[in-house]
């Protein structure tokens, strides 16, 4: 279910206005909630316990509901912090450690693909996807094998389909949507056999917290979507739940919410969930992005400048920042820095996608300049490339400026 989450987010995206919010819904459609600090989930202790046991409760709970040892659901566990702390030296070492220890399981190999999807997602580029291919297929052909098998079976279906649903993301990102909605279906089918074997294992209600979420926001947004009820409130609550009992996914549950509050327009909660990523994950790039740009619709310029500027000192070579930094220079009307930024972003390799709004962008710019033609010559690129909403309007706007300064 979450892959076609991110199918109809790929569809809205297209729709959004880009000079608002980076939101699909309309003002006046947010459920009634305050928008106040999010507090610190209550979680269970999460140091071993008086009686001295090796590891944290929920490792133990995660055996019980998946039927696996402790030692194995550690070494898991050990991946998806790895993946969310962003140190890729000590996780390949971890990842090596998994493969001897635990062969034939599939979580080196998942643990692999999901690694380069991390690091392309930080750009949004696809840079790494020789490597990815290479990891997933593996990990696919592991995880079926290691079905054939008796034991781990609800743990090995889950894995599968979060793999499989993460390459149809992959694939949507593509744009090879037919493709991306097979590997959708079959997806669906491991996630939903996973929860049948392992009712009691939280992280698979992350899904359903998404589903029910955006299906709702997506049906009263899209015309001649099929109606579903509002079950928003239902969704945020399997969400919250799975960031505060999930085995694995409790990072993964907050990020979900953060984007949450931001749809719902409730800054204050999603700042604060933000900032306790960053806490925990100091150096995770696609988080300090999202809290860069909460600043940045919070009318925060300098921390938004602050924490931008942290992506960089972490990786010199991340480009995705640059469109953001074009963005907030823009709003702060420090016009010559964003140009420097939008210019230094289009030098990228760019999907069209990204291009044609970083066009749009450009445009921008060299109306706040008066460069009309310029200005029209982006905004027509932003059509050609990504047929961006009001990217039209914008070359009709400027052609009546270069006419009223021609006379």
């Amino acid at each position: 279910m979450e892959v076609f989450v991110f199918f109809f987010l790929s569809t809205l995206l297209a729709l959004a206005e880009p000079d608002e919010l980076d939101v699909f819904s309309r003002e006046g459609e947010q459920i009634s909630i305050e928008d106040v600090e999010e507090p610190e989930p209550i979680l269970e202790e999460e140091q071993t316990s008086s009686t001295e046991r090796e590891y944290p409760e929920r490792i133990y709970k995660g055996a019980e509901w998946l039927g696996s040892s402790p030692e194995f659901i550690w070494t898991c566990w050990e991946v998806m912090e790895g993946l969310y702390i962003r140190d890729y030296k000590a996780l390949m070492t971890t990842l090596d450690n998994a493969k001897a220890n635990h062969p034939g399981t599939g979580v080196a190999p998942t643990g692999r693909a999901l690694m380069w999807q991390v690091m392309m997602l930080e750009n949004f580029d696809f840079k790494y996807e020789k490597q990815y291919k290479v990891a997933f297929d593996v990990a696919h052909d592991e995880l079926k094998k290691s079905l054939k098998k008796p034991g781990d079976e609800a743990w090995e279906q889950f894995l599968l389909g979060a793999i499989i649903g993460v390459d149809a993301i992959h694939l949507l990102r593509k744009e090879e949507f037919l493709s991306a909605l097979s590997q959708g279906f079959d997806a669906i089918r491991y996630i939903d056999k996973a929860k049948e074997l392992a009712p009691n294992f939280i992280d698979s209600r992350l899904g359903d917290g998404l589903w029910l979420y955006w299906r709702s926001l997506i049906a009263m947004n899209i015309p001649g979507f099929a109606s579903f009820a509002d079950q928003r409130k239902e969704g945020i609550a399997l969400m919250q739940q799975a960031e505060r009992d999930a085995v694995f996914l409790r990072p993964a549950a907050s990020h979900a919410l953060t984007y949450t509050w931001i749809e719902e327009r409730k800054m204050l909660k999603a700042e604060s969930t933000a900032l306790r990523l960053y806490r925990a994950y100091p150096t995770n790039l696609i988080n300090l992005q999202l809290l860069g740009r909460i600043y940045l619709y919070r009318g925060n310029y300098p921390q938004s400048e602050k924490t931008f500027k942290k992506v960089l000192a972490i990786d010199g070579k991340n480009e995705r920042v640059h469109f953001y930094l074009a963005r907030l220079y823009l709003r702060w009307r420090k016009i010559n820095l964003s140009e420097k930024y939008i210019n230094s972003y289009l030098q990228f390799d760019l999907s069209n996608m990204h291009k044609g709004h970083a066009f749009y962008y450009q445009g921008h710019i060299f109306s706040r300049q008066k460069r009309w033609e310029e200005a029209k010559k982006s905004y027509q690129l932003s059509w050609k490339y990504a047929k961006v909403k009001g990217a039209k309007e914008r070359v009709k706007a400027m052609d009546q400026r270069i006419v009223k300064v021609s006379k």
